[in-house]
């Protein structure tokens, strides 16, 4: 008698992370800890190569001016829109690739459009906005300020559109550590998908672009650090509590390039009411208020 082997062939083990030159694969982990805290941390999405090759050079002729920036694009993201560029803590620049087309289809936005759709494969997620930021070295006022991305934009009621869902995408072009200011949130603090009230930094919107709202530890709020080595990325949804602590290291920059998908509806509502994310966007923050309404502050 001959024995009964099994011949059915070896399922191949998944493999995660980046699987080929375009694509960036997520575990099922990683895709609930997104959904279920806010923030997931993505190893080595980018080589060093890739960064240091591809990235910084177009990154770094943005933040030495050799690139223009027309406006507020260009600014200060913690202080005000008046204050001189060498007192700056921050460097921030609005839609990079609106100034320099070459840089569109980089490989950050090749790997992030793949892994958005990975996140919310239900939706048709599109690039929203992007945006390059320095802390620059010694800056320990290069804050960001408490806040939830949902208060910088227009609400649903205002759209028109009930999904708000988003994936802000942020790569380490440097180290991003606790010393020289990495990311910092409150996980689970956007399951309820409600908006805290939230003032400006700078006593209005037309001063300052920032916002800033009240973190509690007291009344629950957890805070933990976002650290992210070179090349690693960042991906926070539009609710969760976040911010970032000042740069203490005297040596050492942290650049930050940010990039964000949200559902096509979405997008194309926001350019029909004038909203592109441009700091010289006209916009009427006080339309947005009133469109968010007194429940959605609360």
């Amino acid at each position: 008698m001959t024995a009964n082997h099994d011949s059915t062939p070896a399922k191949a083990e998944e493999k995660y992370g980046r699987t080929s030159p375009i694509t960036y694969k997520l575990t099922p982990t990683q895709i609930q800890t997104f959904h279920s805290t806010g923030l997931v941390t993505l190893p080595s999405v980018l080589t060093p190569a890739e960064v240091t090759e591809q990235i910084i050079p177009t990154f770094d002729r943005f933040l030495h001016r050799v690139i223009p920036v027309p406006g507020k694009d260009f600014c200060d993201m913690s202080k005000p829109f008046s204050t001189p560029f060498e007192e700056w803590s921050i460097v921030n620049c609005m839609l990079p690739t609106r100034y320099h087309p070459p840089f569109q289809n980089n490989i950050f936005e090749i790997l992030t459009r793949d892994i958005a759709r990975q996140l919310h494969p239900e939706l048709d997620m599109v690039k929203d906005y992007d945006q390059l930021l320095n802390k620059r070295p010694g800056k320990r006022d290069a804050e960001f300020a408490w806040h939830q991305d949902m208060g910088y934009w227009p609400s649903p009621k205002v759209l028109g559109v009930e999904e708000t869902a988003t994936c802000t995408f942020s790569l380490a072009v440097d180290d991003s550590l606790e010393e020289n200011g990495c990311l910092r949130y409150v996980p689970g603090s956007g399951r309820e998908k409600k908006l805290r009230e939230h003032k400006p930094l700078s006593g209005s919107r037309d001063e300052g672009h920032a916002l800033v709202l009240d973190v509690d530890e007291s009344k629950g709020d957890v805070v933990e650090l976002a650290i992210c080595r070179q090349g690693s990325v960042t991906v926070h949804d539009e609710w969760v509590v976040h911010g970032s602590g000042g740069n203490r290291c005297e040596d050492r920059q942290r650049r930050t390039y940010v990039l964000a998908y949200r559902p096509r509806a979405v997008v194309e509502a926001e350019r029909r009411l004038g909203f592109t994310h441009s700091h010289n966007d006209e916009v009427k923050w006080d339309t947005f208020e009133e469109g968010k309404g007194k429940d959605e502050c609360e």
